[in-house]
């Protein structure tokens, strides 16, 4: 039996044909809009790029200037001292002499110091009187001769390294210095003297006296941690 006639050729369906119209339908974008939005982008990430910068520069702790600060944490005393408001740093020098009066001038002029460091504080006592206090550090080349500074300054009538009242730094109505009162305080720390006096405002004196002279001692002698601490501080 012979095989069936195949079907004629107009029976047989088309062949599949792939078209352009079957793949991806091509961009309508314009070439402005591409390139516009290329920009866009790029701000974007120029502008991430310097945020990301810029609390990575300001997460990092700045160095500190050179120079002493009177932002020394405190230890624990009787008084809290503030820094008075005219003198937020401490004041440096290295012509200790220059600042002196006295004995204690002349005996600066012929032993050399290393730097002398000067604060003025403020404090409150128990009845309410505001204080001023002086702080002064002297460091000498040596401890030998720092100890004989500190003799020469415990000594009445030797004179002593200017307060910044004195010498007109910080202008206190009715207080020409801050030695008139009485209240007086040293230490030797090494190579470093540490000098505190201390007045009362002149606005509230008090009833003046014995009493008023060992509250006054009292102020220094707690100052004195001051001096200790800033010398630490300045190295």
């Amino acid at each position: 039996m012979s095989a069936p006639y195949p079907p004629a050729h107009g029976d047989r369906p088309p062949p599949f044909q792939l078209r352009p119209d079957d793949g991806p339908p091509p961009s309508r974008r314009s070439p402005a809009l591409v390139w516009t939005l290329r920009v866009v982008g790029l701000l974007v990430i120029a502008t991430v790029s310097g945020l990301i910068w810029f609390y990575i520069q300001n997460d990092e702790s700045p160095e500190k200037e050179p120079g002493y600060s009177q932002a020394v944490e405190q230890s624990e005393g009787e008084f809290q001292f503030d820094p008075h408001r005219e003198v937020t740093e401490p004041i440096a020098d290295k012509d200790c002499a220059a600042h002196a009066y006295g004995r204690i001038q002349e005996f600066l002029a012929e032993h050399d110091c290393v730097r002398l460091i000067r604060g003025l504080y403020t404090t409150t006592v128990p009845d309410g009187r505001t204080v001023y206090t002086s702080v002064s550090v002297v460091r000498m080349a040596d401890e030998g001769t720092a100890a004989e500074l500190r003799d020469l300054t415990d000594n009445d009538g030797t004179g002593n390294v200017n307060d910044l009242v004195r010498e007109k730094v910080v202008t206190i109505e009715g207080l020409a210095t801050l030695s008139g009162g009485g209240g007086y305080a040293s230490k030797q720390q090494g190579k470093d003297v540490v000098i505190v006096e201390s007045d009362f405002d002149p606005a509230k004196p008090g009833p003046g006296g014995e009493a008023d002279e060992q509250l006054l001692e009292r102020v220094c002698k707690d100052a004195i941690r001051l001096g200790e601490e800033l010398s630490s501080a300045s190295g």
